[in-house]
């Protein structure tokens, strides 16, 4: 090369610079694949964090539900329950005046009233009382001690009675029957339907006319009357 021309030099060494200098092209591309591709990384972890807190936003926002939708903390006034008032009396531990839900037997009576007293007369209080009938508003339970011949069992205040203090099974309506022990208000039906095909004889007639049998008159026998 002929180096003796000024213009010879300048152009040799622009030409050198030219093949050792990286063209910029290739080297503003390699930083922006660098970049893309910790743009990627980034995405991906922002990702991953976001899914993560949304799943244990959503575990908590499920128990929350559950806790506000039980029935302790609803708001809801809780039901009241409707009550009747009977008084045990008798042979009981603590004769009083209670108030029991409606639907309560006989035993539950007398289990408010603190059970059978010392003094109860087990076979009087077994054959006089029916320990599975249900209360009546204002009935009297009376429980039998040992010696007291007028013992009566279980009765609705100002229930109609015979003159003698027994129940008329030719006269007796649905609900006073079904206050002596061992007779329901299917049995009480029973007897009714009976008389009026033909009224009672005698309280017999009840176990003849197969109403009830033996064993379950024996409980009522003295508290009942054919008029």
């Amino acid at each position: 090369m002929d180096t003796s021309a000024p213009w010879r030099a300048i152009e040799a060494s622009e030409r050198a610079g030219d093949e050792t200098e990286p063209p910029p092209e290739r080297s503003r591309l390699g930083g922006h694949q660098l970049l893309l591709a910790a743009a990627v990384v980034l995405v991906a972890v922002s990702v991953g964090a976001a899914v993560l807190v949304a799943s244990q936003q959503g575990g908590q926002v499920q128990m929350v539900s559950g806790a506000s939708g039980s029935p302790n903390e609803s708001g809801a006034p809780a039901a009241t329950k409707a009550m009747l008032v009977v008084e045990v009396a008798g042979a009981v531990a603590h004769p009083a005046v209670y108030s029991l839900p409606v639907g309560s037997r006989v035993a539950d009576a007398i289990t408010a009233a603190g059970g059978y007293s010392t003094d109860v007369d087990p076979r009087q209080a077994e054959a006089q009382l029916n320990l599975a009938a249900k209360l009546v508003d204002a009935q009297v339970v009376r429980v039998p001690r040992r010696g007291d011949g007028s013992a009566a069992g279980p009765s609705s205040s100002g229930a109609a009675q015979a003159s003698a203090g027994l129940i008329d099974l030719n006269a007796a309506t649905a609900e006073q029957l079904d206050t002596l022990p061992g007779i329901g208000p299917v049995t009480a039906q029973k007897i009714i339907a009976s008389r009026e095909q033909g009224p009672f004889r005698n309280v017999d007639d009840l176990v003849t006319r197969k109403i009830v049998p033996a064993s379950t008159l024996a409980k009522f026998r003295s508290l009942v009357t054919v008029g």
